[in-house]
């Protein structure tokens, strides 16, 4: 595996400008790759996504050497949602905040192999060659951990003033590379970039003018930039500029709950419905059309209230006091609930995981409420078939904000 000079540069925060300290750290990288290529470990997964692995230890090994903040930023948020200093794993005794450590290298080279593969949740963080290939890249880092150079380009964040006019273009700089080529946020945009990188060369096929066509890809990443979470705790590009700039926390908690005279009127509507609880299982449009006219009050309708749903079965609506009434279709089977005929115990097993790892199959609050219930006790990443210990269980929530990304904000 061969790391250039260009690949190497692309994921630094000074691109195309050259530090003092890039041509140590691209040697170092160079060093890892050698070392994976040696181990004959992983060598399944895509030469591609090896380079990036390999570039993202790189990063991270950056981060911490010159204290610049990104990876300090995850691990604090980690404990403020999961009690510990990253996602899976418990805090081992010799575990050293924002510097070198053996769990570190594991988690970020299952998070990119991941990312970038085809199909979420199909690796184990735990896998043993993960664990093997993150111990020989922590002997070398380990080894030349004091003697590395301080790379302060690293460090740009700590030059940037929200509050200072004349620092408008340092935020827009910082937040450019965060976004598009930090080592660690980066993995977790990996299907939005995808789909960015389909609607770029539809750009550029479009506008012959090459001035016209850059401008119209410089907005597009800006409202790339605007609408879409990052990192693998999905957060805006804003919300992680004032975690690692200003230490300030996004905020976490759910909003306050409603006063029973603020409540939606279809959400009052579906609980009066089913006498009491905010869910309910339809098997069909007719009978969901029957539903929500007669039992939900909406009367009759000549072309049907929900025609969008006329090909779909199996929904699930959920009540919500603030949106109303949330409607999920083809995921019955996967709820065990005892108003649910429609459950099957084995479908859950081989597909519940759709409902964490692909965009779009449920809204965000089906898939808290069904976790935080225990209403989904048969599901299972794709590593985890047949296992009883679930990983899946235990870290629902970040595997959410990790592949559903902007979905896990809100529908």
């Amino acid at each position: 595996m061969e790391i250039s000079a260009k690949d190497f540069m692309l994921k630094q925060p000074n691109y195309p400008q050259v530090a003092e300290s890039d041509k140590y750290y691209m040697v170092l990288a160079g060093r890892l790759a050698k070392i994976w290529d040696n181990a004959r470990i992983l060598m399944n997964v895509g030469e591609e996504v090896r380079r990036d692995v390999v570039l993202a230890v790189t990063g991270y090994f950056q981060d911490i050497v010159a204290d610049a903040g990104i990876w300090r930023s995850f691990s604090t948020l980690c404990y403020e949602l999961y009690r510990r200093p990253l996602p899976f794993f418990d805090r081992p005794d010799d575990y050293i905040d924002s510097e070198l450590n053996l769990i570190d290298l594991q988690f970020i080279i299952w998070y990119v192999i991941d990312c970038e593969g085809e199909r979420h949740g199909s690796l184990s963080p735990f896998d043993a060659n993960i664990e093997r290939l993150a111990q020989l890249f922590f002997n070398l880092l380990d080894a030349v951990y004091e003697e590395a150079p301080t790379p302060v380009e690293y460090n740009m964040a700590m030059d940037v003033d929200f509050n200072d006019e004349q620092d408008t273009e340092k935020v827009y700089d910082l937040s450019h590379w965060l976004f598009w080529n930090c080592y660690f946020l980066r993995p977790a945009a990996t299907s939005t970039l995808r789909m960015a990188a389909s609607k770029a060369q539809s750009i550029i096929e479009s506008y012959p003018d090459k001035e016209e066509a850059q401008q119209r890809l410089l907005e597009m990443n800006r409202q790339l930039m605007v609408e879409n979470t990052t990192g693998p705790l999905s957060l805006s590009i804003g919300e992680w500029m004032e975690l690692i700039v200003n230490g300030a926390m996004p905020q976490l908690e759910d909003e306050q709950p409603v006063e029973a005279d603020g409540e939606h009127r279809f959400y009052r509507q579906l609980v009066e419905a089913t006498g009491g609880s905010r869910i309910a299982f339809i098997d069909g449009y007719d009978a969901l059309e029957q539903f929500v006219g007669e039992r939900m009050g909406w009367g009759k309708s000549e072309n049907g209230h929900l025609p969008s749903m006329k090909k779909f079965a199996n929904f699930v609506l959920l009540g919500n006091p603030r949106r109303g009434l949330l409607i999920a279709h083809d995921v019955a089977q996967y709820i065990n609930h005892p108003d649910n005929p429609m459950y099957d115990a084995e479908a859950a097993r081989r597909e519940a995981h759709r409902l964490v790892t692909e965009r779009g199959v449920a809204p965000i609050d089906l898939v808290k409420y069904v976790f935080e219930n225990d209403l989904v006790p048969e599901a299972r990443l794709p590593f985890e078939a047949g296992n009883k210990r679930s990983l899946l269980h235990e870290n629902w929530d970040f595997f959410a904000r990790l592949y559903l990304q902007t979905h896990y904000r809100g529908d």
